[in-house]
């Protein structure tokens, strides 16, 4: 374990600190925009697409991820509540929930062990259990973080003040 702790580069520590700063932040009452409530799903999707393996074809995981992110987005109805939301003007009053740590820290550490997967199981990467796996890990991850914002972005729709 020491050994994979000692050979990972420092901007994986970077992106950790990042990924942790941001989900903590959402553990207190903080304030969301309708900008980045649009933005974050589109770098996580993002950063999820770019990742998959695509040498067994495209459609392929691209549709695993997409069944993967649906059943996410299923899963944030359930997972998330909102009765500590409301709105301030353009802003969103959120009471904070440690929820949205533990997935950004899922989302980190799948992408950790995919890339360690990769730097030390090179002949295994194009398996397609490998494929279909990441696929799905990726897709639930970011099913969450989507569903989120599709859910607090209802909050900007004129007349909504509980998502209840």
């Amino acid at each position: 374990m020491l050994d994979m702790l000692r050979g990972t580069p420092l901007w994986v520590y970077a992106i950790f600190l990042i990924v942790t700063y941001l989900g903590v932040v959402a553990c207190f009452e903080n304030h969301e925009s309708k900008r980045s409530l649009q933005i974050s799903p589109v770098v996580f999707t993002g950063i999820s697409l770019a990742s998959l393996n695509f040498v067994q074809g495209f459609a392929f995981p691209v549709l695993v991820y997409f069944i993967a992110m649906l059943a996410g987005l299923f899963l944030a109805a359930r997972f998330y509540s909102f009765h500590n939301v409301h709105r301030d003007g353009k802003h969103l009053v959120l009471g904070g929930s440690v929820k949205v740590l533990l997935v950004y820290w899922s989302f980190f550490a799948w992408r950790y062990y995919s890339g360690y997967q990769e730097t030390t199981r090179p002949e295994r990467i194009n398996d397609v259990a490998t494929i279909v796996a990441s696929a799905l890990a990726s897709g639930a991850i970011n099913g969450l973080i989507v569903g989120r914002s599709l859910r607090l972005l209802r909050f900007f729709k004129p007349g909504v003040t509980s998502l209840t």
